[in-house]
């Protein structure tokens, strides 16, 4: 795609004018995480620094005024915000419900592709800022990448847990929406989303905390083999705060594929079902066809988990770190521990 001189010109000129016409008062987030806030970046005119998010670093002098976000989780952390109003386009849904108590502010905004959008369709809604919860939502092949949208005069964000080396916490989650209220000067809406999204965890925690936590392999798809989950990935944190432990969290990865021998060896308690959208340009078999298709492989039959045919669910937007990530962990604890629920 050319991107016309015209538009890098405007483009440029716009972040320009925002950065001459104020006065800077530096507030630094470190790896894409929110610090104790020692300037406070909520007023328009002063600089916050989006520190090294994902190896890039971002200045903001201003709140962005037209945001479009990459996948849910993403979308959800703005709406969770009450930051609707700022965003001028979703995509990369691929057919995922936006949670229950989004569904109001989501109406709001403008779809611009279930699947990834175009260059095209992203200068067509000419945002300042591009937000992605996955590293895929920056796509080369669509010819929208970080860099590319940056040689636009667009700033982009990605959320920290698509480039972690390292296995990550819902901490992270917290710290995300603090950071995302910081470069949008809305840090009392942050706090306060955290508050209750803490306290709506530590009470799964009290609930669950004495129980013998359950043993689970997360089945996210495959045949031959399975892809799941290793210590890397949010999944793992939340099945843990949830009463629950992945059978595979001693294997230093985010996603990865796994014989169903090494399943079968590891034999766990229930077996938790990733639940997919679907569009017509991406078919994921239903939870009901992967359910099938797990008790048809002779390799695991013997596990506990087939035996007893415990088969919990989680939607893959619930697993993606965000907002709604809490709604799966209480998702989780019910079909984990549902006596500890009454």
């Amino acid at each position: 795609m050319h991107i016309s001189l015209g538009y890098r010109r405007a483009r440029m000129r716009r972040v320009m004018a925002s950065a001459m016409a104020v006065g800077v008062v530096l507030v630094v987030s470190a790896c894409g995480q929110a610090v104790e806030d020692t300037g406070s970046a909520q007023e328009a005119g002063e600089l916050y620094v989006d520190l090294d998010n994902c190896g890039i670093t971002t200045e903001y002098t201003a709140a962005p005024e037209h945001a479009v976000t990459l996948t849910s989780n993403a979308t959800e952390t703005m709406l969770e915000l009450g930051l609707e109003d700022r965003m001028v386009g979703t995509a990369y849904m691929r057919g995922r419900e936006i949670a229950p108590e989004y569904t109001d502010a989501y109406e709001q905004v403008p779809i611009l592709s279930s699947e990834q959008p175009t260059m095209e369709q992203l200068i067509d809604a000419d945002p300042d800022f591009v937000y992605s919860g996955y590293p895929d939502g920056f796509s080369e092949k669509t010819g929208h990448t970080r860099e590319q949208l940056g040689d636009v005069g667009i700033d982009t964000h990605l959320n920290p847990e698509g480039c972690a080396t390292g296995p990550v916490d819902i901490d992270d989650i917290f710290a995300e929406i603090t950071t995302i209220g910081e470069i949008f000067r809305v840090p009392d809406r942050a706090e306060d989303s955290v508050a209750e999204l803490r306290a709506r965890l530590d009470d799964v925690r009290s609930r669950v905390g004495d129980e013998e936590p359950v043993t689970v392999f997360l089945y996210a798809s495959g045949t031959d083999t399975a892809s799941t989950t290793g210590a890397n990935s949010m999944a793992t944190a939340l099945m843990e705060a949830a009463g629950g432990v992945n059978i595979f969290g001693d294997v230093p990865e985010r996603w990865m594929s796994v014989s169903w021998e090494q399943v079968a060896e590891r034999n766990p308690d229930v077996i938790l079902v990733r639940e997919e959208g679907t569009t017509p340009q991406y078919q994921s078999p239903s939870v009901t066809t992967k359910i099938a298709d797990l008790k048809a492989v002779p390799a695991i039959s013997a596990t506990t988990a087939i035996r007893n045919e415990a088969f919990p669910t989680i939607t893959l937007s619930q697993l993606q770190p965000g907002p709604y990530s809490i709604d799966g962990v209480e998702h989780l604890a019910r079909q984990f521990h549902p006596a500890s629920f009454g």
